[in-house]
């Protein structure tokens, strides 16, 4: 069983897929053709209609950046793709690569889930829409829901302040 390279981001997600995957052809970072949107998906999977983001930070913090996610996700799907988002504090896994492709895959994950890295930027962090979106995403990955809950103990643990990793809209999650 291969071994994941580290933390998830978008450059070794397509090393992932690369590896993981190799009969399927994907373009990394290019419009789509005749769609006349601009935008490039961070993955896509032709033959199989699917489109993968990574969402970073920014997705979460950034109001226009989840609006446009919005359109575009909606103007991908108008075309007939199936979008899938997977947020920086989600990590690769045989259940996520069965939920991508539908294969069962052996995946070895080295890397745990949630805002375990230094410099992760923390819910407390988000706006609004971003903290709409993270809660839909901890729905939306449930399977993961504890070891996310479980970082962000432990953040509130090191920096001894609750405020600093959760806003108040969200202080019911560790309780």
């Amino acid at each position: 069983m291969k071994r994941s390279p580290s933390y998830l981001t978008e450059q070794n997600l397509g090393e992932i897929f690369r590896t993981f995957v190799p009969d399927l052809k994907f373009e990394h970072n290019k419009t789509v053709p005749g769609s006349g949107i601009k935008t490039r998906p961070d993955y896509r999977f032709d033959e199989i209609g699917l489109i993968v983001e990574f969402d970073g930070n920014r997705h979460y913090q950034d109001a226009n950046v989840i609006f446009r996610d919005g359109e575009k996700d909606k103007a991908y799907t108008d075309m007939g793709y199936r979008v899938e988002r997977i947020p920086y504090f989600i990590q690769m896994t045989s259940e996520l690569l069965y939920r991508l492709f539908g294969q069962k895959i052996p995946y070895a994950q080295s890397y745990p889930h949630g805002f375990i890295d230094g410099d992760a930027v923390l819910p407390a962090n988000f706006c609004e829409l971003g903290i709409k979106q993270f809660i839909r995403d901890l729905d939306k990955f449930g399977c993961y829901k504890n070891d996310i809950i479980a970082s962000l103990r432990q953040k509130i643990a090191e920096k001894e302040e609750i405020n600093l990793v959760l806003p108040p809209t969200l202080h019911y999650l560790i309780k």
